[in-house]
Order: C-alpha cells, then structure tokens, then sequence
C-alpha cells in the first residue's frame, strides 16, 4: 500500500510538471528572437511586434524589438501636464561580431527618436497602441514603426 502511494504522488508530480512546463512554454519561447521574422529594405518602414525580428535587405541588419522599458504617455481622455514620453529596446545585429542594444525614446524631442549605428540610423516611428485613461497595456500588445536608412 506504502508502494503505491508513492507512486500516485511521483505521477501527481509528473503531471504538475508537464502541465506548468506547457503552460510556461508560449513564455519562454519570446527570448528566441529571431523567430517569425520580417524581410523589410531600407528607408522603408515597418512594423514589429515585441520580440520579433525584421532583416532589413541587402545589407542583411537584423533588428530585433525587445520591450518597452517606460510609457509615460498622457492617456487619451486626460489633461496632463507634459505629454510623457515611450521608450523601447531594441538590438540591432549587423554581423556576428557588431551587435548592439540600445534605447529610443518617443517624445517632443525627435534626436531622441533616432540613433546612428555603424553608419545606419534606426528612427522610432511609432508605438502602438496609444495609452487610453483606465487602460492597462501588456507586453504583447505593444508594436513600434520604424525606419533604418544609411546615415552617409
């Protein structure tokens, strides 16, 4: 009887741990970055969910949106006293050898919004969706435009 008890409570266990690694797998796959990628070209913009990666072509730069650090945005419906700024993440992967992780910053200062790397300038467009008064927004529901043209 002592036998069987143990073994209903490994296979209690067993199922606890599949069901917990099931439910965690669609969160742990958002650090494989470079899946479901979009080909994009130069001084085109384009739109990327957090944790997906654009090849921008020929030059074959990889950049990846990773997350939002600060939206600070006066939400719709409200008076505010300044109107807040975003702020995303990114990294940029122009070789094995360069890659480089990097903020920009949407607000009413546009040199904030831009930044030069290795002779390309990646511009930050756009952060959707807008904050609205009483709405919470998630992770997964953030997308950013951008732009990345040669900065010579």
């Amino acid at each position: 009887m002592k036998q069987k008890a143990i073994y209903l409570v490994l296979f209690i266990l067993m199922i606890l741990i599949v069901t917990v690694g099931v439910f965690y797998a669609d969160q742990l796959d958002i650090y494989n970055t470079h899946s479901n990628p979009i080909y994009t070209s130069l001084n085109t913009s384009f739109k990327l969910n957090i944790n997906q990666t654009a090849i921008v072509e020929p030059d074959n730069i990889k950049i990846t949106f990773l997350n939002v650090t600060e939206d600070s945005r006066c939400p719709e419906g409200t008076v505010c006293v300044w109107p807040g700024q975003v702020k995303a993440l990114f990294l940029l992967e122009l070789d094995q050898s360069h890659e480089d992780v990097f903020n920009l910053t949407l607000n009413s200062n546009e040199t904030q919004s831009q930044k030069t790397i290795a002779g390309y300038s990646v511009k930050l467009v756009n952060v959707d969706p807008y904050p609205g008064y009483l709405k919470t927004i998630t992770a997964n529901e953030y997308a950013v435009t951008l732009s990345i043209k040669t900065s010579i």
